[in-house]
């Protein structure tokens, strides 16, 4: 392979790398981004310090402005726990998990459908036909859920680069299989109607995201709140039941009895989207449940 030939695959896995990170930090956005604080303090009587951090799963560079109590934070701190852990060993399996062995894309979708999401895919995402049709209908609609990406620097991969930079052990609370088998477990028919409900809102998702962000950055809960009933709207009523069963409660319990040890050490900051943490078993709720004294910073 000649020089230019080593340039061109090498941008080409670093394309799929960051195409597969935005993936992963896609899993939590799509039901909704309705929260309150984003930023916590958790302590209990006996005066051990963590924190809890709502974040977003986007690389709008705005959201590495970071304020200054997460930055003292950061330094305080002695350990962050994500939802993963952004590894090669973790993307590989992602794209692994993302791949169809038994059934074609095109055997799938009906033939409009299909066209729309082929084109969508190798034009804007810079994939091919082959790629798109071994894809699982679920990893299809994700993708479709996302910006391409353009940095691949997302606010959680920064927050896991700035920790390690720090001397901070960076932790997963769940591993990649747990965070998709929620999805990959629906029916095929629900995959499908969720490419279709992409399809159908994918002209307003750039705006979308960009009042997400805008909301997050201003602290502007109304319009969050707002903005989240609208991406709701797009979903059946039993699939959007299901997210929020599957994707958000139970995953909350599970994320929270694996930072329990960490949080018994205290110098815990705990990181993940935004809306984990909000309702009657997100990750405030059960972290008072559990005695933790939970208090907004902002």
């Amino acid at each position: 392979m000649g020089k230019r030939g080593r340039i061109m695959h090498r941008h080409r896995f670093d394309h799929r790398r960051s195409w597969a990170r935005g993936v992963v930090f896609a899993l939590a956005l799509l039901p909704s981004l309705a929260f309150a604080a984003v930023f916590w303090s958790v302590t209990d009587e006996a005066g051990r310090q963590n924190w809890l951090l709502g974040t977003m799963h986007s690389e709008d560079p705005r959201l590495l402005e970071w304020p200054a109590p997460l930055v003292d934070a950061l330094t305080r701190a002695d350990r962050i726990a994500l939802e993963l852990v952004p590894d090669a060993g973790m993307l590989e399996r992602l794209r692994q998990a993302m791949v169809s062995s038994e059934q074609s894309l095109d055997e799938v979708l009906e033939p409009a459908l299909h066209d729309w999401v082929v084109s969508v895919l190798t034009e804007k995402y810079g994939m091919t036909e082959p790629a798109v049709n071994r894809m699982k209908p679920w990893a299809v609609a994700l993708t479709l859920a996302t910006r391409p990406p353009e940095t691949g620097m997302y606010m959680d991969l920064m927050l896991s680069y700035r920790a390690q930079g720090a001397g901070l052990e960076v932790v997963a609370l769940e591993t990649i299989d747990e965070q998709v088998d929620f999805l990959a477990g629906m029916p095929l028919d629900d995959q499908v109607s969720l490419i279709r409900a992409t399809v159908a809102d994918h002209d307003a998702y750039e705006a979308v995201f960009d009042e997400l962000v805008s909301a997050y950055v201003d602290g502007d809960l109304d319009r969050l709140d707002a903005v989240a009933e609208e991406q709701m709207a797009g979903l059946e009523e039993h699939i959007g039941r299901y997210f929020d069963e599957q994707g958000l409660d139970a995953r909350n319990h599970r994320m929270l009895e694996r930072a329990e040890p960490w949080l018994a050490e205290g110098g815990l900051i705990i990181a993940v989207g935004a809306l984990h943490l909000h309702g009657p078993d997100g990750l405030v709720a059960l972290l008072r449940n559990r005695g933790w004294k939970v208090e907004e910073i902002y």
